[in-house]
């Protein structure tokens, strides 16, 4: 798993609880138990400056991330993007404690019975840029339903049209139909629920959904339900990269 960072004047135990690998008290636990290196010796001195020195724990190389932190997550089916303890499991419990007092953002949450791409984000800059409308970034969800869609399926979702009480109809939207019970969609906005409520109005209930892109970046093939990735900058050049419609 990559970590980045530039890194600036900081403490050893700093450093480690930044880049995911504990809290404070937590870190300081592995430097007293000889498991951090500092140039390849061990270091026992939680308040060591790291700035550019290597250093290691328990053999990995570890690089704390950068001041504005890009995650990519799996998002397993029953997890929760809410941040209330009662609608647990979440997304939170997922992630490093060490960065829930950093200020991550979910970009585009999934309900609970939808699994796949989240990116979280400490930059309120790349968030607006993500979600606004006026940026029309596609996302491409992966859909099993069942019942029967209409001959015309397609050609209305390219046209748009109302769902629920919302008096603007949807934006056109690619459907691609694969089989009886199978489809793909790529959106480029973002509604509540927008995906299963597009396909109750065609006439059919979704039965499970996943979300494998955004832009032009796929969800890692390599990532497993639950597991993390810090993003790279190219990473985030293709999330705000248009792939398709």
């Amino acid at each position: 798993m990559s970590e980045q960072r530039a890194v600036k004047k900081m403490r050893l135990d700093a450093f480690l609880s930044r880049a995911g690998r504990g809290t404070r008290s937590e870190v300081r636990q592995l430097i007293r138990r000889g498991r951090v290196l500092l140039d390849g010796a061990v270091c026992r001195r939680a308040g060591e400056h790291v700035e550019g020195r290597a250093v290691q724990v328990d053999g990995d190389q570890v690089v704390a991330p950068a001041d504005s932190l890009h995650v990519v997550l799996f998002k397993p089916l029953g997890v929760s993007c809410s941040h209330d303890p009662r609608e647990a499991p979440l997304v939170d419990g997922l992630l490093p404690a060490a960065w829930r007092r950093l200020g991550l953002q979910m970009v585009g949450r999934l309900d609970r019975a939808t699994t796949g791409l989240l990116v979280l984000t400490t930059d309120g800059a790349l968030l607006h840029e993500l979600t606004h409308p006026s940026r029309k970034v596609v996302k491409r969800y992966r859909v099993r339903f069942a019942g029967r869609l209409p001959a015309d399926a397609a050609e209305r979702c390219a046209e748009g049209f109302q769902i629920g009480k919302e008096e603007r109809p949807t934006r056109s939207a690619r459907l691609e139909v694969e089989a009886t019970d199978r489809a793909t969609i790529h959106l480029r906005e973002g509604r509540y629920r927008q995906v299963r409520r597009m396909f109750r109005r065609l006439g059919v209930e979704v039965t499970a959904l996943h979300r494998d892109r955004v832009g032009d970046y796929d969800l890692p093939e390599d990532l497993r339900p639950g597991e993390w990735a810090l993003l790279e900058e190219e990473d985030l050049e293709r999330l705000l990269r248009d792939s398709s419609l």
